[in-house]
């Protein structure tokens, strides 16, 4: 319980220096991924091509060390034969992620002639890998999946780094790449960390807000940087306390932060952060995108869109300023704009809201990705259907009752298509997404598929012990627990911290 309330408060439990180290199935996954990096970053000082491809892009020895680079050979079982010599030993990496299962029996290496970045948690563990490919290929970006160690909405790679780097944490710059950090460490910008493949989320907010109190997002000033941008200020919204602020820099075209600071340098760098495009301001341009402000109808439209949105916001200072500023725009009486606040949010206006920003492949990259990946592939191969064991746990989330009916379809028609289940959703709201999830690419191995399916699917039911655990937190700091639920509290970090629980 102590472990799981340090985690809530982003603070490191005190331990005696006599206190034994905690022996468990997780401290020992840990363990293993600790050593699986330091191979990786070992295989590095042997491949003078990797050292090039480093130097290359002006990455130093140092810093090469600071986040403990290494490289995966070329070999399909490097890992494996190392560290893989019985069934145990191949069961762990397996549940870290660093090996995958043929579907005929025996493993293979998930990384594979790729520059390795070991991705640490807040708290320094490492908990997953990233791989980029040197030369050409696809992907060009390869993750460890999400594993009992790694839940890639909940992390960021460089956080580790940069709370070490700064005593400190002024501001935190939220980019897209592993190399886009590495470079801007590289010159000096000791604050930048990078999402895991995923849409910023809740989780990331609420965890750089226990930190500092300014968040930049960094993003391509095209119209996919844009929406990118539109969907981190709405995550956003909902956590805007007055003492925060949140602001946005757009790229010029072709650009990316690694590309941008070796052709400019710190100083331009930096003066680019420092006209970042405010939260406000990129709200009110989105907003005004969908009204013509020159006439009534559309100062009426901009108002019953933007005040929506603005719903979502905690009632403070940096609301009321908003509505005043929304006044000024539509030339409407601020406190009629206070009065409308207070009404219900009405099913239309949510509608219109969306309609003009919202499409179907927004949607399904704002799923959790473990959610995405399952949806993805059962929609691809609905024969996994057959390999899900255990029932479902239940999420409050519209894509998981999507999966959950996909997966009921299937087993009522074992031999239904990836057609057929699309021909279950036409002329009806989900069937755009089925359509966009049907051609997502995942660019895993065939041998690797039922692998990945499951692992998300071990995902999902983590996600489910998470929610239990933090209604009962929650509940706990309001108001206590009875012994009931004082023991069904225990009972769920149990089975969280407990691999063999999610299988």
């Amino acid at each position: 319980a102590i472990e799981a309330l340090a985690k809530q408060a982003g603070v490191e439990v005190p331990r005696s220096s006599t206190a034994p180290k905690q022996e468990s199935g997780l401290s020992a996954l840990y363990d293993l991924m600790t050593t699986v990096a330091t191979e990786y970053y070992n295989q590095m000082r042997h491949s003078q091509r990797a050292i090039n491809y480093l130097k290359q892009r002006g990455i130093s020895g140092n810093l090469a060390k600071q986040f403990m680079l290494g490289y995966a050979s070329p070999g399909w079982s490097h890992i494996l034969d190392t560290l893989g010599k019985n069934d145990l030993e191949r069961k762990k990496l397996l549940d870290i992620g660093v090996i995958i299962k043929k579907s005929e029996g025996g493993y293979y290496d998930r990384f594979r002639d790729r520059i390795i970045f070991p991705i640490h948690d807040y708290r320094g563990r490492l908990i997953g890998l990233g791989g980029r490919i040197i030369d050409q290929g696809e992907p060009k970006y390869l993750n460890s999946p999400e594993t009992v160690l790694f839940q890639k909405g909940h992390e960021l790679y460089g956080l580790y780094q940069a709370l070490k780097a700064n005593r400190k944490l002024e501001r935190a710059l939220i980019v897209e790449g592993y190399m886009d950090v590495i470079a801007l460490f590289q010159h000096g910008i000791t604050f930048a960390m990078a999402t895991l493949g995923t849409a910023t989320s809740t989780h990331h907010l609420e965890r750089l807000f226990r930190y500092t109190t300014e968040i930049i997002f960094c993003f391509d000033g095209d119209t996919a940087g844009r929406n990118a941008a539109w969907r981190a200020l709405q995550i956003a919204m909902p956590l805007m306390r007055d003492s925060l602020q949140i602001r946005f820099l757009f790229l010029p075209e072709g650009e990316d932060p690694d590309t941008l600071i070796r052709k400019e340098g710190k100083a331009a760098f930096e003066k680019r952060l420092a006209s970042a495009t405010s939260l406000s301001t990129v709200f009110f341009q989105t907003i005004g995108q969908q009204s013509d402000l020159t006439t009534l109808e559309g100062r009426a439209r901009f108002a019953s869109l933007a005040l929506e949105q603005m719903k979502s916001l905690p009632a403070g200072i940096f609301q009321t300023m908003l509505i005043e500023e929304l006044g000024k725009r539509t030339r409407i009486d601020t406190q009629h704009l206070k009065q409308q606040m207070k009404r219900p949010p009405a099913a239309a206006a949510s509608a219109s809201t969306s309609t003009p920003i919202v499409t179907s492949e927004m949607i399904v990259n704002h799923f959790p990705a473990p959610l995405r990946l399952a949806l993805a592939l059962i929609i691809q191969y609905p024969r996994l259907a057959q390999s899900i064991d255990k029932p479902l746990p239940p999420l409050t989330h519209a894509g998981f009752t999507l999966l959950t009916e996909i997966i009921e379809i299937i087993n009522r028609s074992p031999h239904i298509t990836t057609g057929g289940i699309h021909e279950q959703w036409r002329d009806k709201p989900a069937a755009a997404v089925i359509a966009q999830l049907a051609h997502w690419q995942h660019h895993i191995p065939e041998e690797g598929i039922e692998s990945e399916f499951l692992g998300a699917i071990r995902q999902l039911t983590l996600a489910s012990y998470d929610a239990k655990i933090d209604h009962l937190l929650s509940k706990s700091a309001q108001q206590g627990l009875s012994t009931e639920e004082k023991q069904l509290l225990a009972t769920w970090i149990s089975k969280k911290k407990s691999p063999e629980e999610t299988h």
